[in-house]
């Protein structure tokens, strides 16, 4: 009997583990994109118009827009505060409850359910955000950010087709800074470096 409560334990312990670590504030900082987890700019810059500058131009927003959707994006960042803490709160009781020596099953699977509850609620709210962000675009942008969505999924293929010498990627202009993120990325045959 002893062993099943610990199998239960176990299995308890890797739905935690397993279960998303998209109880963060929804945000833009370490690796989340504007419309989710994952680009960063950083929170703090989410205040600032000119941090999206490039978005502005690729889709053709208006300063109104991209203030409308700084302050969209706010709102629902205070929002998922209040979910993530209580998702942290939920993981913490689970992890005390699988210190027990006779963890209940019963009250594991009601923790395990709560968290993935909130979950579903975050994406849902972010579901609404991007509702209320896309409502906020005119046709023509509405297709231009198609094309953006569609470009992040070529970009991907892109970098790995980087990492294996399949191609180049661009080279920074002198003075522009750009191109920091290739660090590791050089030609083929320079000294101190290339793709393999």
């Amino acid at each position: 009997m002893r062993y099943a409560w610990m199998g239960i334990a176990a299995l308890a312990l890797v739905f935690v583990l397993l279960t998303p670590a998209s109880a963060q504030p929804f945000g833009m900082g370490r690796g989340a994109g504007f419309m989710g987890p994952g680009a960063g700019a950083g929170l703090g810059l989410a205040a600032q118009p000119q941090a999206f500058t490039a978005l502005k131009d690729a889709l053709g927003l208006t300063d109104a827009q991209i203030q409308q959707l700084i302050e969209l994006r706010k709102k629902m960042a205070e929002e998922n505060r209040t979910l993530a803490e209580q998702i942290r709160a939920k993981r913490l009781e689970l992890a005390e409850l699988l210190k027990a020596a006779n963890p209940d099953p019963a009250k594991i699977g009601q923790l395990h359910l709560g968290i993935q509850n909130l979950h579903q609620q975050r994406l849902a709210r972010l579901e609404q955000l991007r509702t209320q962000t896309t409502a906020m675009l005119t046709a023509e942008q509405k297709t231009k950010l198609a094309d953006l969505e569609k470009a992040m999924v070529s970009a991907r293929a892109a970098r790995q087709a980087v990492g294996l010498g399949l191609i180049v990627p661009p080279q920074p202009v002198p003075g522009t800074g750009a191109g920091a993120g290739m660090r590791g990325a050089r030609r083929p045959g320079r000294a101190g470096g290339g793709w393999i």
